[in-house]
């Protein structure tokens, strides 16, 4: 729908396109779930112009898919058209532990936690909590216990870094000790290493093969050919990974099925031409609104929005984005509607 100070369109990925040029609105179904925006293009007709009265009509959304973003879309398990109340309950939930001293000082830029982030929501997962922590066996200790509590034992807890061979590659010893286990050499990842090492013509000395020295028991998924390093699942929802970003992405994408959520999660962007102090109080209502308690919504001001007097802001087809997201399709649509009854 448009108004006045909204506007947005409803796109769901996957699938082919067409336009629907009465309502103004791009529609895509997603024949694999039966998705569709049924229902929702009937909200577009309401208004059909952008900014202050006196603007021109604003343009069929076919024409301006390089520059107008809102869209409705679905993302997680196949073939769900939206959670039930109880299904809610059963949502999975994952954590990440970032470890490192090199991260915190910023000497290096973690990029694992935005990757892990999308790839979850992508399956139903949501991420609920990162933290980033020193070399220390007091911190990691304290972090897992944490992380561990926060996503439930159905849950995924990641971890970051500091499986190397160098002395402040600690990760393994830590999560060992945090949760009273051994630390054992791993024969499986021993001979891979083997194999690695010596087709580089490299030797397997006493620091590489603390890399193979893994907490005990553990369950260790099955490698990609081309990788010998374990991905170590312990205490049944903690993940062990390198901080390499390559590795750590393609370690969990090898076993994509296991991380893994129940239903869809569907996200509707709305734009607007306020600043977000103008409508902050009524956003507000809206999100304690008790209809929507399973809703999620954001608001997130667009940064090349200027606020200088002599700022030219002509070319940017937004100025605040509204996010508003759930489990239940129908939850969402009707916030998106409260929001754009209240954003006039």
């Amino acid at each position: 729908f448009f108004s006045n100070k909204v506007k947005a369109c409803f796109l769901v990925t996957d699938g082919p396109r067409t336009t629907d040029h009465d309502s103004m609105c791009t529609v895509v179904t997603r024949s694999s779930s039966g998705v569709v925006v049924a229902g929702l293009a009937g909200l577009v007709r309401h208004a059909a112009r952008w900014g202050a009265a006196g603007t021109s009509q604003l343009a069929p959304l076919g024409n301006r898919q390089r520059t107008l973003h809102g869209r409705v879309c679905a993302s997680g398990a196949s073939g769900a058209s939206g959670a039930s109340g109880a299904d809610q309950a059963g949502v999975k939930k994952a954590a990440l532990m970032i470890i490192g001293d090199e991260i915190l000082s910023g000497s290096i830029q973690d990029t694992n936690t935005p990757w892990l982030a999308r790839f979850l929501r992508a399956r139903g997962v949501d991420l609920v909590r990162v933290e980033m922590v020193p070399d220390s066996f007091d911190d990691i200790a304290d972090s897992l216990h944490r992380l561990r509590a926060k996503v439930s034992d159905n849950g995924f807890v990641f971890t970051s870094g500091g499986i190397g061979p160098t002395h402040d590659d600690i990760t393994y010893e830590a999560i060992a000790r945090a949760l009273g286990l051994q630390i054992e050499l791993h024969g499986e990842t021993q001979q891979r290493m083997r194999v690695h090492y010596d087709e580089r013509g490299l030797e397997l000395n006493e620091s590489r093969l603390r890399m193979a020295h893994l907490p005990t028991p553990c369950k260790v998924l099955p490698p990609r050919s081309d990788i010998w390093v374990p991905l170590c699942n312990v205490a049944g929802n903690v993940y062990i990974l390198p901080g390499i970003p390559r590795l750590f992405s393609a370690m969990i994408e090898n076993h994509g099925d296991v991380f893994k959520g129940p239903g869809e999660i569907f996200t509707m962007e709305l734009y607007s031409s306020l600043g977000e102090g103008d409508f902050g109080e009524a956003l507000r209502q809206v999100a304690a609104d008790g209809r929507f308690q399973g809703v999620r919504i954001g608001s997130y001001p667009n940064t090349k929005w200027s606020m200088s007097p002599n700022a030219d802001n002509e070319g940017l087809d937004y100025r605040v984005k509204i996010v508003v997201e759930g489990r239940v399709r129908e939850d969402v649509q009707a916030a998106s509607e409260a929001v754009s009854e209240v954003i006039q």
